[in-house]
């Protein structure tokens, strides 16, 4: 399924050195895994997830959450092994990504669900699980086509897995290590969006499921979520 976008979204130019956004992006890995937590109703906070990351163990927490937060540690560490690599965006792209996100979570990880979902909240109805190939390769392309910039093209591929749910758990998730993928790759920045900012983001997801306008939630990302050097 598709969404509507009238805002323009430029590219940064020049573009910043990839090898510095990579390095910006190691340093402040404990604050974006704490805002990727933290935005899935997480209790970790954010000096605990520093010292978990740093190998200690924190008690009082159930061990899902510890896990959650270890899979979201793998997820980046995969993409810091492919980012200065030739990368094809397509389905395995996004699979790989939910595979290591969703593992330990989800009925099936790292491949397209088989049955249907909802999202709380909204009326919106995902598309039906056999139509979910279809819909990914065909609006891919159209996606890529009508995106003229790599800000662009990264923030509606966060959109399109939140919005068409390709997978049984983790698609914001998903999304969002894809977007990363292209803005890292692109010199164009980090996607982290903030849990100071989690009423104003899942206000706005809502906005943008009920009407399928992406204009307010694509100039939220890009004004407050897309960090720089």
């Amino acid at each position: 399924m598709m969404f509507n976008r009238t805002k323009e979204f430029h590219d940064i130019i020049p573009a910043y050195e990839v090898k510095t956004l990579i390095y910006l992006a190691k340093k402040n890995l404990p604050d974006t895994i704490y805002n990727m937590a933290n935005l899935e109703g997480n209790t970790y906070t954010y000096p605990e997830i520093q010292t978990l990351l740093d190998g200690i163990t924190i008690g009082g927490h159930k061990v899902s959450e510890e896990q959650q937060i270890y899979d979201l540690k793998k997820s980046w560490e995969y993409l810091f092994s492919i980012i200065q690599s030739p990368m094809e965006l397509n389905k395995n792209l996004f699979n790989s990504f939910n595979d290591i996100i969703a593992k330990n979570e989800a009925l099936i990880s790292g491949k397209f669900r088989t049955g249907q979902v909802r999202i709380g909240g909204t009326e919106y109805m995902p598309p039906k699980a056999d139509d979910l190939s279809i819909i990914f390769s065909t609006e891919l392309e159209n996606i890529i086509t009508r995106c003229n910039s790599k800000t662009e093209l990264s923030l509606e591929l966060f959109l399109f897995g939140a919005l068409n749910q390709f997978y049984f758990d983790g698609n914001k998730r998903t999304g969002r290590m894809v977007a990363n993928s292209i803005l890292l790759s692109e010199g164009q920045g980090i996607l982290n969006i903030k849990a100071k900012d989690k009423l104003e983001f899942n206000t706005l997801m809502v906005e943008f499921y009920d009407t399928l306008e992406a204009d307010n939630i694509c100039g939220f990302l890009y004004n407050k979520c897309i960090e720089r050097c």
